[in-house]
């Protein structure tokens, strides 16, 4: 009896034995199958995450410096002036000139006991509205044959008009000393921009007399040179300058990684 309940169980065994192999098996292509999936999809993320932090879009800075003679024409007084791009702003797309601060320092003598000395320091683009620089402007001229001595000291700025791009306004706050006289005064002008020239007059209004000027610059051969031309007349005075400054230019890239 013993041996025949033995003999009836055998094939129930065999049967386990052939239904937990195939478990084994389909359990075994599970974990392949998921292995594969997550393999895949981390391999996929870690392609997103390192596309967008190792090999993501650098940006560009362009780094400006100016630098050449001037010439008063009207004086004989030569001189230098440099710079990283102040005179140029209006015809330098603003996503080329990349730096906030702007700035120009110029000198001029006979080499003698005649003088020009000059400085500006701008903000470049400083709001979002029509607002395209706001300008600090120092200058102070001494020539003895005429009797001649003027500081002028300066807040300016340059504002774009809504009909046309092209045309700004300008308007500046002044402190001037000519001579004896100390003198608060407001200058309003135009200023016309195309694609590599610029030109504009302004007038101030000193109380007891007028500032005029009159200006043009232009970029040249390629924009390698940069020619100023400038007049202008304070009180019964006159001045003519000339200025041909070299434009060096220095573009970095600038690439951020995220950890």
């Amino acid at each position: 009896m013993l041996g025949g309940k033995v003999g009836a169980c055998r094939p129930r065994t065999t049967h386990s034995r052939a239904v937990s192999g195939y478990l084994k098996k389909m359990q075994k292509s599970i974990f392949i199958i998921f292995g594969l999936i997550t393999t895949l999809g981390f391999s996929q993320v870690n392609n997103s995450a390192m596309d967008s932090t190792l090999f993501s879009r650098p940006s560009y800075s362009n780094h400006f410096f100016t630098f050449g003679p001037t010439y008063n024409a009207s004086e004989s007084l030569i001189g230098l002036q440099i710079g990283n791009g102040n005179d140029e702003q209006p015809i330098v797309h603003f996503e080329d000139l990349s730096a906030d601060i702007l700035y120009k320092v110029s000198g001029q003598t006979d080499f003698n006991n005649d003088y020009s000395i000059g400085g500006e320091i701008s903000w470049n683009y400083p709001s979002k509205a029509k607002l395209s620089i706001l300008s600090l402007t120092f200058n102070q001229t001494r020539i003895v044959n005429n009797g001649f001595f003027q500081r002028n000291i300066g807040l300016a700025t340059r504002y774009y008009l809504r009909f046309t791009p092209n045309l700004h306004v300008l308007a500046k706050l002044t402190h001037q000393r000519l001579n004896k006289q100390n003198n608060l005064g407001f200058g309003l002008g135009l200023q016309n921009e195309h694609r590599k020239i610029y030109y504009g007059i302004r007038a101030d209004y000193l109380k007891d007399y007028y500032n005029y000027s009159a200006f043009l610059q232009g970029l040249l051969f390629n924009s390698k040179f940069s020619l100023r031309l400038a007049y202008d007349r304070i009180d019964n005075f006159d001045f003519f300058n000339i200025g041909l400054n070299y434009v060096l230019i220095k573009t970095t890239a600038n690439i951020g990684y995220s950890k």
